[in-house]
């Protein structure tokens, strides 16, 4: 960011045909901390500004070849210098010449033989506008060209004040016919409930987080999803807050018959899994006889090959089952300490023919995080599940990390020593029913629903999911969740 104008220190270009001139003016403003460039005439002049680009002209108006009057003009009526201030200086005492200057564009005049302190006050204030100029431009330029994204964006200011809005963000909150600019941010999403809150976002202390929006109370709903950024000041305030969305309204509608499919077909596999599954265990306690040792064999294969598939149709319904308004926000505190070892135990149990070096690094004085207990459990459970599964070292090796990190956030690590994932994979590892393998074989357990799930259920409570990957030697999934010095996150979503 820009310094502050009265800090400012430019590059100023000093025209004259002088040298005596320049020298004496070069020698008032590197005194004062400015950068000088030198022109001998108004034909220079024009190259210099070219080449060197400065913040600041000082232009003498009698010149030969080209005068300042028309040195000025030419600068003018080119975009890439007219917001360049010009101060002429000039032995000129005409009210005409001035007249002439003014229209020409300089922004202001110095008499010869000029005084110092005249000089740097002029210098300096028209430095200060002309970085509000500049800004003011970059500003129009930045609105010019939103207008035709597919995006909806909205800027506000420190007090949640819109300052611009794109005409795809007003389309999208179907506010079209009206002008939102000064309005307050809250008032012009009060038709949408808001995840996180409204009031979240005003006391959130990280810089970004996902948002979703919903709009059910229609005949046809409109869902928008997308990310609340945080710009702050330099003193620590927040200067300006941006809504970037875009329109998920089909997506929502896609996966929701997904997901009615996915929990339909788990339904109707979980009885007849349940019952064969049953009927095994009995064969196996011999409540049907003595089974023979070749037999016995067989029926303990199907016990865990039963158990594998309700392991699979569990983690179908658990997936099916998550969608953006049902999902627990207020969540619970829970001590990341006991809960990762539980989390091992189980994930041991699971994968009882596979050696496996566990280390846990979870300090005793971590804050407790702020989640949904059972939904926690998933999330670990996914990651801790997924280093075993694709473990392709003996032993393998599988280290949980805690620590507190920027934001009143925990950030829980897993770090294995498998495989790495495969380039051609980095972005469709967090995607539904992905798996790392170069081609579909189906010899991996598991229906690639792990890290989808673990990203819906982290993105659920405010938190980010994310990895670290080295081919061949392993990788890093990380996820943050609130800490229990963050704000609770209201239930209900609302967004008033």
């Amino acid at each position: 960011m820009a310094d502050e104008p009265e800090k400012v220190r430019g590059k100023i270009l000093v025209v004259d045909d002088y040298p005596a001139n320049v020298k004496l003016l070069e020698r008032n403003l590197q005194a004062a901390g400015y950068e000088t460039v030198a022109a001998n005439d108004g034909q220079e002049a024009l190259e210099k500004v070219q080449a060197e680009k400065p913040d600041l002209i000082l232009l003498d108006i009698m010149m030969p070849k080209i005068d300042g009057f028309e040195v000025c003009r030419r600068l003018r009526a080119d975009e890439a210098t007219a917001v360049i201030p010009i101060i002429m200086v000039t032995a000129l005492k005409e009210t005409e010449d001035r007249i002439r200057g003014l229209e020409a564009g300089a922004d202001d005049f110095i008499s010869k033989p000029f005084d110092r302190g005249e000089l740097l006050a002029r210098v300096k204030s028209l430095l200060a506008i002309k970085y509000y100029r500049s800004m003011l431009a970059e500003r129009e330029k930045f609105h010019a060209v939103i207008q035709d994204l597919s995006h909806g964006i909205v800027i506000a200011d420190g007090r949640w004040r819109v300052e611009t809005i794109s005409r795809r963000a007003a389309e999208l909150l179907d506010r079209a016919d009206e002008d939102l600019v000064g309005r307050d941010l809250a008032d012009v999403l009060s038709t949408f409930q808001v995840e996180p809150s409204l009031e979240a976002l005003r006391q959130m202390t990280s810089k970004a987080v996902t948002v979703e929006l919903a709009q059910e109370d229609r005949g046809s709903p409109r869902y928008l999803a997308g990310r609340y950024t945080r710009i702050m000041g330099p003193g620590g305030q927040l200067h300006n807050a941006a809504l970037v969305f875009r329109d998920v309204t089909e997506m929502r509608r896609k996966e929701k018959l997904k997901r009615d499919f996915l929990m339909l077909m788990s339904h109707k596999l979980k009885t007849p899994l349940t019952i064969v599954g049953g009927y095994l265990s009995l064969i196996d306690q011999g409540r049907y006889g003595e089974v023979p040792p070749a037999m016995a064999e067989a029926v303990r294969i199907s016990l865990v090959k039963v158990k594998e598939l309700s392991d699979l149709v569990e983690k179908v319904l658990s997936y099916a089952g998550l969608t953006a308004t049902e999902l627990e926000r207020a969540g619970q505190l829970v001590a990341v300490g006991d809960l990762v070892p539980r989390v091992r135990d189980r994930i041991a149990e699971r994968y009882r023919d596979r050696r496996v070096v566990w280390t846990i690094d979870v300090p005793a004085d971590l804050p407790r995080a702020r989640a949904p207990e059972e939904l926690l459990f998933i999330v670990v459970d996914n990651l801790l599940d997924n280093a075993v599964k694709f473990g392709d070292k003996q032993p393998v090796e599988v280290r949980v990390t805690a620590t507190e990190v920027e934001g009143r956030h925990l950030e829980v690590s897993v770090r294995d020593n498998g495989p790495g994932v495969p380039v051609a994979q980095r972005d469709t590892i967090f995607s539904a029913f992905s798996q790392l393998e170069e081609t579909f074989t189906g010899n991996v357990a598991g229906m690639g629903l792990g890290l989808s799930t673990a990203q819906r259920l982290v993105e659920s409570w405010g938190g980010t999911i994310n990895y670290e990957s080295t081919l061949g030697e392993g990788s890093r999934l990380f996820f943050t969740v609130p800490s229990e010095f963050s704000p609770a996150r209201e239930a209900n979503g609302g967004g008033h």
